[in-house]
Order: C-alpha cells, then sequence, then structure tokens
C-alpha cells in the first residue's frame, strides 16, 4: 500500500516533440507566438466556447477573473473549503473577503444547500465553484442561484478539462472559467493554465493585464497595474500535442471510475 497515487501523472507520446521542435526552429522562443495563438484556438474548438487567453498559470487565470471582474477590497468571494489554496488566494490578491462554504458530501463539490444561504447572508459579488478532481459541480441550480442574487460565477475547472455535465463540457459554464496545465493535470504543459470566456470584452481585457498592460503604443506606456503572465510560445506547443490526446487520456482515466 506504499505505492503513491498520482492525480495525474503526465505522459508525452511524440506529438509533443514535434509541435515543440517547429516552434523552436522557428525561432519564437519568447512569451507568446504562433503556438500560443493556436493552443488558444485549439482549447476554444475543444470546449466549444467564445475565447481563451494562454497564461503561465491557472492561478494566474483565477486572480485576472477576479481583477477583470472588478473584485476588490470591499468584496467577498464564496469559495468552498476543500479546494487548493490557489481558489482561495486569488481572492486575497484582490484584498477582497474569502467566505468558505461545506462541500456536498457525496460528491465533493460546492454544497447547494448551503449555497443560497450564504448568498443571503453575505451578500457576495462572486462565486468561485470548484471542479475538483474532475467532478463538476451543479451548475443548474448555480448558474440559477446566482442570476437569482446577481452573483459572478468563476468556475475553477483547473482539474475537470475533458469532464462534462449534463453533456457540456467543464470550464464552459462560469462567466469566466479556468483552467490548469499543471504537472499534474489530465494535459500539461509544464506549468500554465488557461482563462476562458464568452465574453470577447473579458478576453481582451485578460490579454492586456497579462501582458503588463501595456498600452498600444510603439513606446512603453502603462495606465494601469499589469502582470506578466502570458504562456511562452514553447509550453503553448507541449499543449497543442498534449490536446491532441485528450480523449484518449480521459478515456483511461474514467477506465475505473
Amino acid at each position: 500500500m506504499n505505492k503513491r497515487i498520482y492525480l495525474s501523472p503526465p505522459h508525452i507520446d511524440g506529438l509533443e516533440k514535434k509541435y515543440f521542435e517547429e516552434a523552436f526552429d522557428s525561432n519564437w522562443i519568447a512569451p507568446t507566438g504562433p503556438s500560443v495563438d493556436a493552443f488558444e484556438n485549439d482549447i476554444s474548438n475543444y470546449l466549444g466556447i467564445g475565447k481563451a487567453c494562454a497564461l503561465s498559470s491557472g492561478t494566474a487565470a483565477l486572480h485576472l477573473a477576479l481583477r477583470v471582474l472588478d473584485i476588490g477590497p470591499d468584496d467577498k468571494v464564496i469559495c468552498p473549503s476543500m479546494t487548493f489554496a490557489a481558489s482561495a488566494n486569488a481572492i486575497l490578491y484582490q484584498g477582497a473577503t474569502p467566505i468558505f462554504i461545506d462541500i456536498d458530501p457525496k460528491y465533493w463539490v460546492t454544497s447547494i444547500d448551503d449555497l443560497e444561504y450564504s448568498f443571503k447572508k453575505f451578500s457576495p459579488k462572486a462565486l468561485i465553484a470548484v471542479d475538483l478532481y474532475g467532478q463538476s459541480c451543479q451548475y443548474m441550480e448555480i448558474i440559477s442561484l446566482c442570476e437569482k442574487y446577481n452573483v459572478a460565477l468563476v468556475e475553477d475547472a483547473a482539474e475537470a478539462l475533458g469532464s462534462t455535465y449534463n453533456n457540456k463540457k467543464c470550464g464552459t459554464f462560469g462567466e469566466i472559467s479556468i483552467l490548469s496545465f499543471n504537472g499534474n493535470k489530465i494535459i500539461t504543459t509544464s506549468g500554465g493554465g488557461m482563462f476562458l470566456s464568452q465574453n470577447e470584452t473579458f478576453i481582451k481585457k485578460a490579454k492586456f493585464l497579462s501582458s503588463q498592460a501595456r498600452e498600444p503604443f510603439n513606446h512603453y506606456e502603462h495606465k494601469k497595474l499589469g502582470y506578466n503572465y502570458r504562456l511562452s510560445n514553447l509550453l503553448a506547443a507541449l499543449g497543442r500535442g498534449q490536446l491532441e490526446n485528450i480523449n484518449k487520456f480521459v478515456k483511461k482515466k474514467t477506465k475505473y471510475i
């Protein structure tokens, strides 16, 4: 019983090397580039979602989600009590107050029974719903409650790429959703993440803020606080190769459920 059980051990089968070498040989080794654009399009097409912004981590995507939603020091954000620290840390990055709620003991995700009570009591500005270990939240009920109480929904699907709920892929339920491509995720770019939304304005703002909020001039000019959050072109190339095997990875993972 001492054998380690990995969350999702990385697997490379050759496509990654092909895409990586193409990016390397093109001399696009700086952040951003054709592989980043292609990876964003690949993810968008796979999920059937409007737009995507490739970032250096899922944590960066969570932070930008709250920044784009204008979460600040006077706001409260609901977060499940069982999740990785990044879900809560992103709230603190914005100076907001995390409100932790219980999880459903059967599914290990946000408890619907506690959610409406928390909305009434705390009047939060946003909810971070976490699809823990690939298990989706109950989004029909969650979306209905978020609309009723005017709460923005951020879907933390860091661990749920390839999972579905009501025949719709995880990563498509939030006003903003996020993915992680850390080494322990179902596909990996070594380190990386993705900001997702049907709202093109949100995507444009995320790309702007993640590129140091540099204004569109030939000289360096910055009017807002930005971040160095964009994904490397080389790592995006790895992600493209990994994504081509996502259905095989999902099939293998669900075999033992």
